[in-house]
């Protein structure tokens, strides 16, 4: 299994840089919380990681949590 990232960012994250991290990282789920967004998906690399938190900080989002963890997380 691969690794997984769990990204969690102030506010709504808007549906066309949800569309860019799918263009450039591959799939990703997202849902809101109480004032946030968390954004989880599979993840290639450590340069992907950083693909998607230069996306984010483009789009002026405040990263509140990154986590990747090997393998499945959905079991949380």
């Amino acid at each position: 299994m691969g690794s997984t990232y769990r990204l969690v960012v102030t506010g709504p994250v808007p549906g066309a840089v949800v569309e860019r991290i799918r263009a450039r990282i591959g799939e990703v789920t997202t849902r809101s919380t109480g004032g946030g967004t968390v954004l989880e998906g599979p993840i290639a690399d450590q340069a992907a990681v950083r693909a998607l938190l230069d996306l984010l900080w483009d789009a002026g989002g405040a990263v509140r949590l990154l986590r990747v963890t090997d393998g499945d997380i959905s079991g949380r």
